[in-house]
């Protein structure tokens, strides 16, 4: 599938290409700027918020507190007021109207505290002569007949008149959840230290819900206060686990730490966060748990305009992907309709370029092109005139090559019967000579087939200047398998002979070499002649033609053999003169070591 895809996005046109390269180069960027956004400002409101509910927290644990020192020291008045002292001191077997007198002087002193101060608190007065005094309508069976081994009373007992405090547990009830925390002390008598008995203030669950409720509250979020231990004092507004331990997931965590936040799932997998403060003098926990879909509701204002932003950069995006796609493409679509002309044969086209971007040299380079087809094709027509013209000349010429070869055969016996051997050398040279010249085929021969026809023609010249010239001749016999260009070394020795030794006085000597030098066979043709000058040198170098004073003929062979070099053996060959006046001229031809006749003959042809 994933090929199928590249296929066709590899496959489409260039104008939907960067149509798809724009949009995802905008889109992209986009949506990651857009996510990113909204998810970092979507944190930092949520640890605003946190931060808040964190200081909301704070402040009214601060308040807790104060209440809890509050509570402490109106035990303390109770424990220290000399009324109460008296009437705790007091024998239990007094008489009723004593002890009515003491009730109703007690009761009016507690009275007083809780008018005060108008808490939802009960104080319970329980003497170790059996005195019992209370604010409330009724006393509680467990303080009446209290056990001073049992949870409150053990505690105060054992603290020795300070205060304690101590959670009501599994509270299950319904609606009212009546005394949730009490707070505890024994009462000493403060001349003999003796017990006297035990002061207990109750405070409701609605008391200890009212302290938190001013904190900020968080629509769908649930309030616990818990005691040091993990036990829920009060909750709010759900209340099922008051005077039970708290067993949410996230409960470990609160009770490691002393105050932060952090981010949790509930039973369902919805996310909230847990606030949490922690009483440094009670060590009460405040913890408010509120879903974080309502903390981040005001996120949605920034989600919204983000994805407003988004979706108006990509329209945005498309329109100019289509315009630039369109105006970068469109230079290129004329251009491919002008080389659609030019498959078809029409060359009379050119490209408008108005800009040196990558298109207008495209462009150039198009019109170049087409220009120089024009030319090429022009060339080649009038190439192919010529050819046929050389062709019908070189037909009308041609004589019938075994007529030829009969007369110089015929030449040749007559020479021979008469005894006449050189006139018979000499026919049968031009015979060879001949027969070479006008073979076809490969333009390759071996070395050794290419000197026999040097000597045949050099057996020529030693007829025509007799005792003038002196050849020597010397191949190393390991380059002679090896294959040379056809007719290579014949003008550099025909340019010897005419251009040099011809016009030296005297005898002149003619010497021709071949070697192997590594991967390459070099020629050289020496003559001791007349030489050339400086200017003469240059001007054959440069590819000139040398024209003897004397002599009359030209040195246009050169020029064919460098072309004939350069055409089959490209850079691998070379051919260097050197020559002084008078003193004679050396020239050295270099070319590839070849093994057979036919390998890259068609690559030399196209170079």
């Amino acid at each position: 599938m994933p090929s199928k895809w590249r296929t066709y996005l590899l496959g489409m046109q260039l104008k939907h290409k960067l149509i798809v390269f724009f949009l995802l180069l905008a889109i992209i960027p986009l949506g990651v700027l857009g996510a990113f956004s909204y998810s970092q400002s979507s944190r930092m409101i949520l640890d605003k918020v946190c931060q808040t509910l964190l200081e909301s927290l704070s402040q009214v644990n601060y308040s807790i507190d104060y209440f809890v020192q509050d509570i402490e020291q109106l035990s303390m008045y109770i424990y220290g007021n000399e009324q109460v002292q008296e009437a705790l001191a007091k024998d239990g077997s007094r008489g009723p109207e004593e002890k009515h007198r003491d009730e109703k002087r007690i009761q009016a002193i507690l009275e007083s505290f809780i008018g005060f101060k108008n808490w939802d608190i009960q104080i319970y007065l329980l003497g170790t002569n059996g005195d019992r005094y209370f604010t409330g309508e009724l006393l509680p069976r467990e303080y009446n007949e209290y056990n001073e081994n049992w949870g409150l009373f053990r505690l105060a007992r054992l603290s020795g008149g300070n205060v304690v405090w101590d959670t009501h547990y599994a509270m299950k009830k319904t609606e009212d959840f009546g005394v949730v925390l009490s707070s505890g002390r024994q009462i000493r008598d403060i001349n003999t230290n003796e017990p006297l008995g035990y002061v207990v203030i109750d405070i409701g669950e609605a008391e200890a819900a009212d302290k938190y409720n001013k904190a900020q509250q968080i629509p769908g979020g649930q309030m616990y206060l818990s005691d040091r231990n993990g036990y829920v004092i009060s909750s709010s507004p759900s209340k099922h686990q008051v005077g039970a331990k708290l067993t949410e997931a996230f409960a470990p965590r609160v009770f490691q730490g002393t105050k932060g936040y952090f981010r949790t799932t509930d039973a369902e997998g919805r996310a909230q966060m847990v606030v949490y403060d922690t009483s440094q003098v009670t060590g009460f926990k405040l913890i408010s748990v509120v879903p974080v879909g309502t903390l981040t509701k005001d996120g949605a204002v920034i989600r919204n305009l983000t994805l407003l932003i988004m979706i108006a950069g990509i329209v945005l995006s498309i329109w100019l992907a289509i315009v630039l796609s369109v105006n970068v493409t469109k230079p290129l679509r004329k251009l491919g309709g002008l080389m659609r002309q030019a498959e078809t044969g029409n060359l009379n086209v050119a490209f408008p370029t108005q800009y040196d971007d990558e298109v207008g040299q495209l462009g150039r380079s198009f019109n170049k092109m087409v220009a120089q087809l024009h030319t090429l094709i022009e060339q080649d027509y009038q190439k192919q005139i010529r050819v046929q013209e050389a062709e019908l000349k070189a037909i009308q010429a041609q004589f019938n090559p075994h007529f030829l070869y009969n007369v110089l055969d015929s030449i040749n016996w007559m020479a021979r019967i008469h005894k006449i051997d050189d006139i018979s050398r000499t026919v049968v040279s031009l015979g060879e000579l001949l027969r070479f010249s006008i073979r076809k085929g490969q333009p390759f021969i071996t070395i050794e087939e290419d000197m026999q026809q040097i000597r045949n023609y050099l057996l020529l010249q030693k007829m025509r200047y007799r005792d003038k010239l002196n050849v020597v001749v010397e191949i190393d016999d390991e380059v002679r398998p090896y294959y040379t260009l056809k007719l290579l070394i014949q003008p550099l020795v025909e340019n010897a002979i005419t251009h040099g030794l011809e016009m030296k006085e005297g005898m002149g000597t003619l010497r021709i070499e071949c070697r192997r030098d590594r991967d390459r066979i070099v020629f050289t043709v020496t003559d001791d002649g007349a030489g050339m000058s400086e200017e003469q040198l240059l001007l054959l170098e440069s590819g000139g033609a040398y024209r003897s004073s004397k002599s009359g003929g030209t040195g246009i062979g050169l020029s064919n053999l460098r072309k004939r070099l350069e055409l089959y053996f490209g850079e691998e060959a070379a051919m260097s003169l050197r020559s002084k006046p008078g003193a004679g001229t050396v020239v050295e031809v270099i070319i590839p070591i070849r093994e057979s006749a036919g390998e890259d003959v068609d690559q030399a042809h196209d170079r």
